[in-house]
C-alpha cells in the first residue's frame, strides 16, 4: 500500500515517521477541521436529513478522497515503524474514517467506483471506533453480493457473514470439494486470479466469523493467517482499491481475535473452572446479540473486575458499562460466592423507576436461568412476587435509592446477610453543588443524593467486604473522589476511557424570523470545542426547509411560544429523523401550543403521521391511544398529540401511561416525543436529535412554602440529556445531536413586546455561552465535588453558629450533642419558613441519617445502645462517607456527626422502643413523631376494611377519604399544596381529585388545560405521601409483629403476621393505578389488560374461577382480594405448553472426512432434498435427512457439532 520508488526506496523510518506526522497533523487535527472537511461534514448530515445541499464541485471529492488514502498511509507508518505513535495513528484512522464516512452519507458519485462506505468501516475499526464502523455500514445498501460480505464482516455481524458464506457455497457445490483448487486455474487468465482471491476471501471470513462466535482460538488463527498470505498476494497483484479493503479485512480480523469476550470469560472462569459451562455459554450468547466483541471501555473496566473487586467506572453514554455490570454479577454472585447455603445477592442502585424497567428486562435476558432478577420501583414494600426473598438462586434485586432504603427498614437482616454486590448506577448524583437550593432540600428532606450517600455508606459499613461497583458516565472532575468514596481507598482513581460510540455535538438551532430558515451551528464535539482552521466562526448548517408560517399576533407576543411551535414545525419536516423536545418547565404549555398548532389552517401542509396499520405496531399504537383515553380523556392535548405521532412523556404522567408511551418511542412509532427529562433519566432511547427550548428548568420548592423558581440547567443535567442523543444501535445518523433553541430576531409586530423580547433573545446567548464555558471548564477535570453530609453539616454549623453563645467550634459540638429540633424552634418538622424552623428540620433530617444507622444495627445484633457504641458506629460509617473525599471536608465534621450520636441516643431521644418505632414509619424523627398521633387512627381504619371485597365502589371510596383526612393537613407529612391559586383549588377539593383518580363512578374530571395540575396534585399526594402513610404504618407492624428479624414478608405469611386484612396490602398498589379494585390492579400490573376498563371487565371471570375452588364456592370479603388467589387464577389463563421441541441431532454420512478428528464444528445447507455439512472454510464433511426438521428457520444463528466414531457420525446442535 506504500508508494515506492527510489527516494521512497532510500527513505529512514525516522524520515516516514515524520513525514506521516506532518501530514495527520495537517490534515487530522483534534477537534479542528479544515474549511473542505467542515463543508463535507455539513453536506453529509444535510444529505441525511434530505435538505437541500450546498455546492460541491467533484474536485472537491477528489481532494477529499486524497486526505482520506493519505491519512490511511500515515497511520500505516504510525502504527507500524518504530518512533510512531499508536495514539497518533488512531488519530489518522479515524479522520480517514470520518472523509470516507461523510462522501458516502453524501451519496458521491465516488462511490460508483470506490467502496466508501467499507473504506470508512475499516478505519473506524482501526481507529478503535467499532460501533461508528457498525453505524455506518447499516445505512450503507450494496448490491453486489461480495461488497455485501465484506460489509457484514467489517460490521461484525457474523451470524450474516456466516449465512452469506453458505450461500456462496450453495450456489457453487464444486468449490465445497476437496479437489475444488484443481479448478482455479484451467487457462490461468487474471480472472481466473481474481476468482481465488475471491473464493480464499469467502473461506477466510466464513471460518474467522464462525470461530469467534464458538471461541474455537485454533480455527481462528488458521483462517487469520491463510488471510494474511491472500493479503499479501493481493497487494503484489491487485489494483489499489482492493488492496486497501484487504488490508482492513485482514486488520478488522486482528482486532476482532484480541478483543473477543472468550478471553475474559477464561479469565474469569480460571477462578471458578467448574462454571466455565455457564460462562463460555455467557460468551456465545453475547455473540448472538452483537455484543461478542468488546470496546475498549470495555476492556479496561474487565481488566479492573479481573484484578480487583471494587471500582468506579467512568465512561462517556453508550460506551458499554452495562457490561461491565453483567461481568460483575456473574463473577461476584456465580463464580465467588461463597458456598455457605446462602443464596448471594447483588443489590443495583439505580436512580429512576423507568431505568429500574430497562435494567431488570436487559439482566433478565443476559444473565438466564441461574439468577434471579427483579425490580423493585413503585408500589409495594416488596412486590406482588417475592421470589427473590426465598429462592436459593443468585439473586439481582434493582432499586431506587428509596425502595432500597425502605427494604433495609422492611427486611433489613435478611438482604444484608445475603449481599455480595452492590452495583451503584449514576454514581455522579451522589455530588452537590453546594447552592442555597442544595441546603434548602436538606431542610425539606428532599435529597436524593444525601439519601444515596446516606444508604451506599451505611451499605459498606455493615458489609465492609461487599465488592462495590459504580457506574458513570459524567462524573467529570468528581471521578476519581466518586472511586475513592466507594473503594474505600484515598489512593484509588477510577477507570477512565474517552470512547464514545457515537460522535456527540452540541451546538445551537437558530430559529429565525421573518419567512428565513432555520441554521444550526455545532460548537462541541465529544465534550470539546470543535473549530474550523482559519476560520472565527464554527461549523455551521443551512437547513434549506420550508419557514413556519406566520402565526397568529397572540402567539408571536410571546418569543417562547413562537420559538417552541418553531421547534415542532422543523421537527416535523425533518421527516426521518427521531427528535425529542425536552422541556424542561411546564410541558403542559407546550403540549397546549403543539396541540393548537396542528389544527391551524397554515399548518395543513405540514408533513402528516400515519399510524400503523398492522402488525405488532398497530397493537402497540392502539394500546397506548386506549390507556391515554383512560387516564387523561378523549379530548385531552396527549391523546391529539397521540393522533399526530407525537409522543408525551412527564414525571407525573400515571406510570401505565408513561410505560406505553416509552414503548412507542423505543418501537419509533412516534418519531417526535415532547418530553421533561424524567423520561431520560438514563434511559436508551432512538433519538437521533434533541432539541432544548431553554436552559432553565423549573425547580419546585416543596417547604417551607410551596413555590416553583426557574435555575440553569447543570452540566450534569445537560450532559446526561445529551448522552441521550445518537445512542449506538438506535438512532438513524452517525451523530446524536442536542441543539438549544436560541431565536434570531424577535417574533413580535407589536410595539410593546419588542423590548422585552430583544432582552429575552440576548439572554438565551448568554445562558448558552455560560453553558459552553461550564462544559469545557467540566471536561477539564478538577473542581469542587461536594458531599451532601459535609454540607448539611457545614450548614448545621454556620446557622448555629449565629446563635447565641455559639462562639467556637467546640460550643458548637455541645450545641449538637445536647439539642433538640424542638428546641431551636417549636416549629420543627411543621416546614416553616423562619430561619429558625430551617436550622431545627435540618437538624432533624442529621438525626433521621443518624438514627437509621443505629436501628439497622440493632435490628441485626438485637442490643440496645449506650452513647458510646453509638459514637462506634457513626464513627465507623463516616469513615465509608463521601464527605470523606469531598471538597468541602473539615476536621470538626467528624466529631459532630459522631457527637450528635450520642445526643440522639442520650438527650434527644433516649426511648429505644420510640426510636425503633420512629425509624419503621421512614420519615425524619420530629416528623415521624407527628405522624405517631395519627398513626393508630390509620392502622384503625386498615383494620377495619376487612370486609373491602364486599363493599360497593362508594364505601370503598370512604374508606381512602377516611385515611386522606388523617393525612391531609399536616405540614409535615400532609398534603403538598403548590404556591398557586390552581394547587389550593385542588387542595380544597382533593375528595373530589381523589375521586377522579379512583374512578369512581360520577367522578368529575379536569379540563385538558388542568389536566397536568390534577395529575401533579395526584403523584404529589395519593401516590406519594398518601402511599408513604399508609406503607409506614404497614411497616410498622410488621416490624412490631415479627419476632424474627430475620423472617421474609411472604403472601402466604404476610396476613399471619400483620393480622391486618388483604385491603391494606392492595391500599397503596389502588393508589398507585387509580382503581378502588385490587382486581384491576394486579390485571393491569401483569399485562392482562390494557386500561382500567376492560381489567374490571375481568372480574366476573374470575369471581367464577373462584367459585369453583373447593371451599370457596361462596367466596367474599378478604377472599375476593386475597393476592395468593389473583396469582393462582392468572395461572389458569396461561396457555397450555407448546409442542415439544425438534429433536437435537441426527445421524449423517461422512463425505468428505475420514473422522480422524472426531469432532467438527459443522454448518448446514440444503442441496437436492439433501442436507449438506460443510466446515466452516467451505470444504463438504457429511450428508444427510433434515430429520423431524432437524435445522430449523434461521440455522446459520445456531451452532453444529458432527462427532463420530467407528461406529456413527452424529451431527447435533450446541447452540
Amino acid at each position: 500500500m506504500m508508494a515506492s520508488g527510489p527516494m521512497m526506496m532510500t527513505m529512514t523510518d525516522a524520515a516516514r515517521v515524520e513525514i506521516a506526522e506532518n501530514v495527520r497533523a495537517a490534515l487530522a487535527e483534534d477537534q479542528v477541521l479544515t474549511p473542505l472537511q467542515a463543508r463535507s461534514f455539513v453536506r453529509s448530515i444535510q444529505t441525511s436529513w434530505r435538505v437541500d445541499t450546498l455546492e460541491w464541485p467533484a474536485a472537491d471529492s477528489a481532494e477529499t478522497l486524497s486526505q482520506a488514502m493519505r491519512l490511511i498511509h500515515a497511520a500505516q507508518i504510525l502504527g507500524t515503524l518504530e518512533g510512531g505513535s499508536d495514539s497518533e495513528a488512531k488519530l489518522a484512522y479515524r479522520r480517514a474514517g470520518e472523509l470516507f464516512e461523510w462522501l458516502a452519507r453524501s451519496d458521491d458519485e465516488l462511490r460508483n467506483t470506490i467502496p466508501l462506505a467499507l473504506f470508512g468501516a475499516g478505519a473506524y475499526q482501526l481507529g478503535g471506533l467499532p460501533a461508528m464502523a457498525t453505524g455506518l455500514l447499516r445505512q450503507t445498501d450494496y448490491t453486489d453480493i461480495g461488497l455485501q460480505l465484506f460489509a457484514t464482516f467489517l460490521s461484525a455481524n457474523f451470524n450474516v457473514v456466516v449465512e452469506k458464506c453458505a450461500a456462496f457455497w450453495d450456489a457453487h457445490p464444486q468449490l465445497t470439494t476437496r479437489e475444488a483448487g484443481a479448478t482455479y486455474f484451467a487457462d490461468a487468465s487474471a480472472e481466473d486470479m481474481s476468482w481465488l482471491a475471491t473464493v480464499e476471501l469467502v473461506r477466510c471470513l466464513g471460518l474467522a466469523s464462525h470461530s469467534l462466535r464458538r471461541g474455537d482460538d485454533a480455527r481462528f488463527d488458521a483462517a487469520l493467517s491463510h488471510l494474511r498470505r491472500i493479503e499479501k498476494f493481493l497487494v503484489r497483484a491487485a489494483p489499489d482499491d482492493v488492496a486497501v479493503l484487504a488490508f482492513f479485512l485482514r486488520s478488522a480480523c486482528e482486532r476482532y481475535g484480541k478483543s473477543t469476550i472468550y478471553g475474559s470469560m477464561r479469565a474469569l472462569g480460571a477462578l471458578r473452572p467448574v462454571n466455565s459451562n455457564y460462562l463460555e455459554r455467557f460468551a456465545r450468547v453475547q455473540y448472538e446479540r452483537g455484543r461478542g466483541l468488546l470496546w475498549s471501555s470495555q476492556q479496561q473496566g474487565i481488566e479492573r473486575l479481573l484484578n480487583e473487586s471494587s471500582f468506579a467506572l467512568c465512561t462517556p453514554t453508550g460506551s458499554g458499562k452495562t457490561m461491565i455490570a453483567n461481568m460483575a454479577i456473574v463473577k461476584e454472585l456465580l463464580l465467588m460466592a461463597p458456598n455457605d447455603g446462602i443464596a448471594p445477592l447483588a443489590l443495583y442502585l439505580v436512580p429512576s423507576r423507568a431505568l429500574a424497567g430497562e435494567v431488570e428486562a436487559k439482566l433478565t435476558s443476559e444473565l438466564g436461568r441461574e439468577f434471579v432478577v427483579t425490580g423493585l420501583y413503585g408500589g409495594a414494600d416488596w412486590g406482588i412476587t417475592d421470589a427473590w426473598l426465598i429462592t436459593n438462586l443468585p439473586t439481582v434485586l434493582i432499586a431506587t435509592v428509596e425502595k432500597a432504603d425502605a427494604l433495609l427498614r422492611y427486611v433489613g437482616p435478611m438482604l444484608l446477610a445475603r449481599l455480595r454486590l452492590l452495583i451503584v448506577d449514576e454514581a455522579h448524583q451522589v455530588v452537590v453543588e453546594g447552592s442555597v437550593r442544595d441546603q434548602e432540600n436538606l431542610a425539606n428532606h428532599s435529597s436524593r443524593a444525601l439519601r444515596l450517600e446516606n444508604l451506599v455508606s451505611k451499605i459498606i459499613a455493615r458489609k465492609p467486604d461487599i465488592v462495590r461497583i459504580a457506574l458513570t458516565a459524567v462524573a467529570g472532575g468528581a471521578a476519581d473522589p466518586v472511586a475513592r468514596w466507594i473503594q474505600s481507598d484515598a489512593e484509588a482513581e477510577a477507570v477512565g476511557s474517552y470512547y464514545r460510540s457515537t460522535r456527540q455535538a452540541v451546538g445551537i438551532f437558530e430559529v429565525r424570523n421573518n419567512n428565513r430558515t432555520p441554521r444550526l451551528t455545532l460548537d462541541m464535539l465529544n465534550d470539546r470545542l470543535l473549530a474550523v482552521r482559519g476560520r472565527e466562526e464554527g461549523l455551521y448548517i443551512s437547513l434549506r426547509i420550508p419557514p413556519m408560517p406566520q402565526a397568529p399576533p397572540r402567539i408571536r407576543n410571546s418569543l417562547n411560544h413562537n420559538t417552541q411551535n418553531a421547534l415542532l414545525w422543523y421537527a416535523l419536516h425533518l421527516t426521518d429523523r427521531r427528535i425529542l423536545i425536552s422541556i424542561p418547565q411546564s410541558p403542559e404549555d407546550t403540549m397546549r401550543w403543539f396541540a393548537e398548532a396542528l389544527s391551524l389552517d397554515d399548518w395543513a401542509d405540514a408533513p402528516r403521521f400515519t399510524p400503523p396499520q398492522d402488525g405488532d405496531d398497530a397493537a402497540l399504537f392502539a394500546e397506548a391511544r386506549v390507556v391515554c383515553i383512560d387516564y387523561c380523556g378523549e379530548d385531552s392535548h396527549e391523546v391529539k398529540l397521540l393522533d399526530h405521532g407525537i409522543a408525551t412523556n412527564h414525571g407525573q404522567m400515571p406510570q401505565r401511561l408513561r410505560r406505553m408511551m416509552v414503548a412507542l418511542i423505543e418501537r419509533s412509532i412516534c418519531r417526535i416525543t415532547v418530553a421533561t427529562a424524567t423520561l431520560t433519566e438514563g434511559v436508551n432511547l432512538p433519538f437521533d436529535i434533541i432539541f432544548l427550548p431553554t436552559l432553565k428548568r423549573t425547580r419546585f420548592i416543596g417547604r417551607p412554602r410551596p413555590r416553583q423558581e426557574e435555575i440553569p440547567l447543570s452540566t450534569f443535567e445537560f450532559r446526561n440529556l445529551a448522552g441521550r442523543a445518537g445512542r449506538p444501535g438506535a438512532a438513524n445518523g452517525m451523530e446524536g445531536m442536542i441543539l438549544v433553541a436560541i431565536p434570531v430576531g424577535i417574533s413580535t409586530t407589536a410595539a410593546g413586546p419588542r423590548q422585552t423580547q430583544i432582552n429575552q433573545m440576548n439572554a438565551c446567548q448568554r445562558e448558552y455561552d455560560a453553558l459552553l464555558r461550564r462544559l469545557t471548564a467540566d471536561a477539564a477535570g478538577g473542581g469542587e465535588h461536594n458531599s451532601p453530609l459535609a454540607l448539611l453539616l457545614q450548614t448545621l454549623h454556620d446557622e448555629a453558629s449565629r446563635l447565641e453563645g455559639i462562639d467556637s467550634d467546640d460550643d458548637f459540638l455541645t450545641w449538637l450533642e445536647e439539642t433538640a429540633p424542638l428546641d431551636v424552634s417549636p416549629d420543627a418538622g411543621t416546614a416553616q419558613e423562619s430561619g429558625h424552623a430551617q436550622l431545627a428540620d435540618t437538624l432533624d433530617e442529621l438525626d433521621g441519617l443518624i438514627l437509621s444507622a443505629i436501628e439497622e444495627i440493632r435490628a441485626i445484633d438485637g442490643a440496645e445502645f449506650s452513647g458510646d457504641q453509638a459514637e462506634g458506629i457513626l464513627a465507623s460509617i463516616w469513615q465509608r462517607t463521601f464527605a470523606l473525599v469531598s471538597s468541602g471536608l473539615e476536621d470538626w465534621m467528624e466529631r459532630a456527626f459522631v457527637k450528635r450520636g450520642r445526643g440522639v441516643v442520650e438527650t434527644v431521644y433516649p426511648d429505644a422502643a420510640e426510636r425503633k418505632k420512629l425509624y419503621s414509619y421512614g420519615f425524619t424523627p420530629q416528623v415521624g413523631r407527628r405522624f405517631d398521633i395519627v398513626a393508630d387512627t390509620l392502622l384503625e381504619l386498615l383494620e377495619d376494611a376487612d370486609a373491602y371485597g364486599d363493599l360497593p365502589d362508594n364505601e370503598r371510596l370512604a374508606i381512602f377519604n377516611g385515611l386522606g383526612r388523617e393525612v391531609a393537613t399536616d405540614q409535615g407529612y400532609g398534603y403538598l399544596v403548590r404556591d398557586s391559586i390552581t394547587s389550593q383549588n385542588l387542595f380544597n377539593n382533593w375528595r373530589g381529585v381523589l375521586g377522579w383518580w379512583m374512578k369512581a363512578a360520577g367522578a368529575a374530571g379536569p379540563q385538558p388545560d388542568n389536566l397536568r395540575d390534577w395529575q401533579i396534585f395526584v403523584a404529589d399526594n395519593f401516590e406519594f405521601r398518601l402511599g408513604v402513610a399508609v406503607g409506614a404504618v404497614v411497616a410498622r407492624r410488621w416490624t412490631e409483629r415479627s419476632a424474627d428479624p430475620f423472617e421474609v414478608p411472604s403472601l402466604a405469611n404476610w396476613k399471619d403476621v400483620t393480622e391486618l386484612p388483604w385491603f391494606a396490602f392492595w391500599a397503596k398498589e389502588l393508589l398507585r393505578w387509580g382503581t378502588l379494585e385490587p382486581l384491576v390492579a394486579f390485571i393491569l400490573s401483569q399485562g392482562m389488560a390494557r386500561s382500567r376498563a376492560e381489567a374490571e371487565q375481568l372480574r366476573p371471570a374470575f369471581v367464577d374461577w373462584l367459585n369453583q375452588q373447593p371451599g370457596l364456592e361462596e367466596a367474599g370479603g378478604d377472599d375476593l382480594i386475597d393476592p395468593n388467589h389473583y396469582l393462582e387464577w392468572a395461572r389458569s389463563r396461561r396457555p397450555a405448553a407448546g409442542p415439544n421441541r425438534p429433536v437435537r441431532r441426527v445421524d449423517v454420512n461422512l463425505t468428505g472426512t475420514t473422522g480422524n478428528r472426531g469432532t467438527y464444528a459443522v454448518l448446514p445447507i440444503l442441496r437436492d432434498g439433501r442436507m449438506v455439512w460443510l466446515d466452516p472454510s467451505g470444504y463438504e464433511i457429511a450428508e444427510g435427512e433434515n430429520a423431524d426438521g432437524f435445522v430449523e428457520a434461521r440455522p446459520y444463528a445456531h451452532d453444529y457439532e458432527l462427532s463420530t466414531d467407528d461406529v456413527t457420525s452424529r451431527v447435533r446442535r450446541t447452540f
